[in-house]
C-alpha cells in the first residue's frame, strides 16, 4: 500500500509540473541542437544524428532538473519554507527559457557570446525568481541560486566535452580508414 500510495503522489506530482518539466525538455533539446553541426561533420547518418541529439537533450533535461533540485533543497533548508516542487520547478523551468534559443550559440563567430549571455541571464532569472517569489534578499538569493547554477554549468560542460570527444574520435578513425584504404 506504500508503493501506491507514493506512486499515485509521484503521478499526482508529475502532473502538477507538466509545464515545468516541458520546458526543461525544450531547453535540453534546445541545447542539444546546438551540436548538429559537429554531428552532421562528423558524418554520421540520419538515425544517429537523431539518437544523439535525444539523447544528450535527455541528459541536459536531467541535469537541469538536477541544478533546480539542489536549489530548492537549498531554499528549503536555509529559508526555513515549504515549497511545493511543482511550484518551484514550474518556476525554475520559465527561468532557463532562454536557453531555448541554445542553437543560435551553433553560429558561427558569435556562439560563444550568445551562449555566455544565454548563461548569465538564466542565473539571473532564477535570483530574480527567488527575490520575488520568496521574498529573499537579493545577496541571500544569489547565495542560494548559486550551486544548482555550477552544477548545471559542470554537467552540461562534462556531457559537451565527452560529445565533443566522441565526435572527433569518430572522426579521427574515419579518416585514418580512408588514407589506410
Amino acid at each position: 500500500m506504500e508503493i501506491q500510495a507514493a506512486l499515485d503522489a509521484l503521478g499526482g506530482w508529475l502532473v502538477q509540473t507538466d509545464i515545468g518539466l516541458g520546458l526543461l525538455l525544450v531547453v535540453g533539446l534546445s541545447m542539444s541542437l546546438s551540436h548538429v553541426f559537429t554531428l552532421l561533420a562528423n558524418r554520421l547518418n540520419r538515425r544517429q544524428i537523431i539518437v544523439h541529439l535525444i539523447l544528450d537533450g535527455l541528459m541536459l533535461s536531467v541535469a537541469f532538473l538536477l541544478s533546480s533540485t539542489i536549489d530548492m533543497v537549498l531554499l528549503a533548508t536555509s529559508a526555513s519554507m515549504t515549497i511545493h516542487p511543482s511550484d518551484f520547478i514550474n518556476g525554475v523551468a520559465v527561468c532557463l527559457l532562454p536557453a531555448a534559443f541554445y542553437l543560435l550559440v551553433a553560429a558561427p563567430y558569435v556562439g560563444e557570446t550568445i551562449g555566455f549571455g544565454i548563461w548569465v541571464l538564466m542565473h539571473l532569472n532564477v535570483i530574480t525568481l527567488l527575490h520575488a517569489r520568496f521574498a529573499l534578499p537579493y545577496g541571500e538569493a544569489l547565495f542560494l541560486a548559486t550551486p544548482g547554477y555550477v552544477v548545471a554549468v559542470l554537467l552540461v560542460w562534462l556531457l559537451f566535452r565527452q560529445g565533443w570527444q566522441a565526435g572527433y574520435s569518430t572522426l579521427a578513425s574515419q579518416l585514418s580508414d580512408t588514407h589506410g584504404a
